[in-house]
Formats: structure tokens, C-alpha cells, sequence
């Protein structure tokens, strides 16, 4: 192996790099979803017959997002385990960008499916709900680089309270 050979692993990526490599992954993750989606709703809407859930929604919001995080659930918990400041704002830090990115994808992917398919809107409360949701959690992930545990307890809250907005809207019959 000669010298120039040896220089050119150890080189960093260029930014070019980096954005083909970024595509080329993304793309295979939005090909894997659509692979395994058409599975996974006829599951979740079996099981929210199953269990008496008036809309597959709820299900979908309470079970696919432990499903669909179970690497970053276990991870997080390993480092928040160490308990040192450092560890707790990158636990924070690590769940504040799957949850924007998973939120942001899925979100997009799910109305790209929509357009493609000419399919009827028919989730206006549950679109309101995340939306609204996610801006939250932005602003107050915006705001700084570490963060107090009084924060997780309103954020965390932000969850069930979701679920109850989406209740209240669909009574109010926003579709």
C-alpha cells in the first residue's frame, strides 16, 4: 500500500460526500417504509378492532412509536443511567431529534402517499395535533443546549394531552 493510499482513507469525507451518503440512506429508509407499512397498518388495525379502540389512530399513536424506537429507548436509558449532565442533555438531545425526525419524515411520507394515491384527508385533528405538538417541543428544544428536569415533565405531558386533543377534536368534527 503506498503512502497517497494510505493518506486518502484517513481523509474526512467532503460535504458532498456526506449529502450523497445522507440521500442514499434516506432514500433506503423511505423504501424500507414503504416495504413494511402496508403490514404494519393492517396489524395495528387489527389490533384496535381487536381491542374495541374507536380509530386505528390511537393504537398507531400509543405502540408504533415504542416500536419504531426501541434503539434509541434502550440507548437513552443507558446514558441517562450515568446520571451525569453531560449524558442526560445528549439522552435529551438524542429522543428531541428522533422524535423531530421520525415526526418530520413520516409526516412527510404520509402526504406524499396521500397525493400519490389521491387519496380522501380524512386526519385533519390528528395533523393539527402532531404539527402543533412538534412546533412545541422545537421551541423549547431551541432554546438551550442543556436542559432541567422540570422541563421533561410538561414535555412528557405533552403526550397524553395530545391524545385527549385529538379526542376532543374529533368529537367536535374536524376531519
Amino acid at each position: 500500500e503506498s503512502e497517497s493510499e494510505s493518506e486518502s482513507k484517513s481523509e474526512p469525507a467532503t460535504k458532498a460526500q456526506i449529502v450523497r451518503r445522507s440521500f442514499a440512506l434516506l432514500a433506503c429508509g423511505m423504501i424500507m417504509v414503504g416495504l413494511f407499512a402496508d403490514p404494519m397498518v393492517g396489524a395495528i388495525t387489527s389490533l384496535s378492532h381487536a381491542i374495541g379502540l374507536p380509530s386505528p389512530f390511537f393504537a398507531s399513536f400509543v405502540l408504533t412509536p415504542f416500536a419504531s424506537n426501541a434503539s434509541e429507548l434502550v440507548s437513552s436509558l443507558y446514558f441517562a443511567s450515568k446520571k451525569k449532565k453531560k449524558n442526560l442533555s445528549l439522552t435529551y438531545s438524542q429522543v428531541y431529534g428522533a422524535v423531530t425526525m421520525n415526526n418530520t419524515m413520516c409526516f412527510g411520507l404520509f402526504a406524499l402517499v396521500m397525493r400519490v394515491q389521491d387519496l380522501r384527508w380524512e386526519f385533519s385533528a390528528e395533523a393539527v395535533v402532531i404539527v402543533l405538538v412538534t412546533v412545541v417541543v422545537g421551541v423549547v428544544g431551541a432554546r438551550s443546549k442543556t436542559y432541567a428536569t422540570a422541563v421533561a415533565f410538561p414535555v412528557l405531558a405533552l403526550y397524553p394531552a395530545s391524545l385527549a386533543v385529538v379526542v376532543l377534536l374529533d368529537w367536535l368534527g374536524l376531519k
